[in-house]
């Protein structure tokens, strides 16, 4: 290479190597306008050994532009990697990042993947690459390319936990359970930083949703011991304990702290702690203790029951005033008491919603079952006269009621032997 070339390669160089400083102040604009002009630069000086395709020569016969910098940027190479050259590579990546500060989110990606196809990818320098191109996909809802973006970035720096961090937090919410849950815990086990106790909680309700119930009940237990005032998942745990693992003493100590720590409004997760721990005092033989228990989930039962037959009334009275309205309407047009008829229809119709939701928590509380417990209960401590009450409440709910019935005649054929 003579004098003058390379003379000219490095004035062209550092006519370029300003675009950094436009860039970390921020002048977007100013830096993509250098680097723009280094590019073309660059290709139009590389395209003049290039043989042009014939193709574009017949256009050229026809007085049409060839745009030489187009006809090298998008030749087709065999595999993505084209060559190593730290300027080019250097150039889209500064190009990338001033196309997504200005929100050229096409651009962008264009210029990330150009980057890379100057450069050999290499362990703990490209994954940065990769994580920045990440960001662009994450913002602009491409979910896939998000992931595999993340994951290249993982792959090319183990050591950079953060990575496992955003992975395992983004496909929490996916299908795919088992990838989520190998990130958390590569996190939670190599990162040096302070583990927020969210992410015990993630994993444990990661490993709920895949069966590994002992998994759930160690990371619920590491998120309580951070959280020991969260009443919820000490329920969560408890009904894990008791449900899944067979662990009734963690079951009965976790419904404790549930209750404790549970808001009195709270009526279904309260009444069915109390339906837990019934049922286990039952197991145990421990009639007094069951029978207390029980008693406080139909107390609960008893309020929820109550607030849907308060909104019951309610919307018999909302009825009432629509049909009054309606009728007033029909015989006359009134703006102010059409209004008024519109407002009423749109609350009546949020009261009714919040019907059916009652209904649906209703039926989670397993009334019937309860009810049968306590008859089963009073049975055995020979206290037939209630225990006839409770069986007939069964029959009421439609719960058992053949066996009920079978359980009263006997009952009543025991009170009138007198044994």
């Amino acid at each position: 290479m003579g004098l003058a070339v390379i003379l000219s390669f490095n004035a062209s160089s550092a006519r370029g190597q300003d675009y950094s400083g436009l860039y970390n102040a921020g002048r977007y604009e100013q830096a993509l306008e250098k680097i723009d002009a280094r590019l073309k630069e660059i290709y139009r000086t590389r395209v003049e050994d290039k043989r042009v395709p014939t193709g574009y020569i017949t256009l050229r016969n026809t007085d049409r532009d060839i745009d030489l910098v187009k006809v090298f940027r998008d030749r087709k190479a065999k595999g993505f990697f084209i060559e190593e050259n730290e300027e080019l590579s250097t150039l889209h990546l500064y190009a990338a990042r001033c196309n997504e500060k200005l929100d050229r989110h096409d651009y962008a990606v264009n210029h990330y993947y150009q980057c890379l196809r100057f450069r050999r990818i290499r362990y703990k320098r490209d994954d940065a690459v990769f994580y920045e191109l990440s960001q662009i996909f994450k913002k602009t809802n491409k979910f896939k390319g998000y992931i595999d973006a993340l994951e290249t970035a993982c792959t090319l720096n183990k050591e950079h936990y953060d990575y496992s961090l955003e992975l395992g937090t983004a496909l929490y919410r996916t299908s795919q359970k088992k990838k989520a849950i190998y990130h958390l815990k590569r996190y939670i086990l190599s990162s040096e930083q302070t583990i927020d106790p969210s992410l015990y909680l993630m994993l444990g309700n990661l490993y709920e949703d895949t069966a590994r119930y002992l998994e759930t009940e160690k990371y619920y237990r590491n998120y309580l011991e951070k959280k020991p005032e969260d009443g919820f998942i000490h329920f969560a745990l408890g009904h894990n304990a008791y449900k899944r693992t067979g662990n009734y003493n963690l079951a009965q100590k976790s419904l404790d702290a549930a209750l404790r720590h549970l808001p009195e409004d709270r009526i279904v997760i309260r009444s069915k702690a109390h339906e837990y721990k019934g049922d286990m005092s039952y197991r145990d033989l421990e009639y007094d203790e069951a029978e207390k228990n029980y008693l406080e989930a139909v107390a609960y039962q008893d309020r929820v029951k109550a607030d849907i037959e308060n909104i019951k009334q309610e919307l018999s009275k909302f009825d009432e005033k629509l049909d009054r309205l309606k009728a007033a309407l029909i015989e006359k047009s009134d703006f102010d008491q059409y209004e008024e008829y519109e407002f009423l229809k749109d609350q009546r119709a949020k009261k009714e919603l919040e019907l059916v939701e009652m209904q649906k928590e209703y039926k989670k509380l397993n009334r019937g079952h309860v009810l049968w417990s306590l008859a089963r209960i009073n049975e055995k401590k020979e206290k037939y006269d209630d225990a006839i009450g409770y069986y007939r409440r069964v029959i009421a709910f439609d719960y058992k009621a053949g066996d009920a019935r079978e359980r009263i005649i006997k009952l009543q054929l025991k009170i009138k032997r007198g044994y």
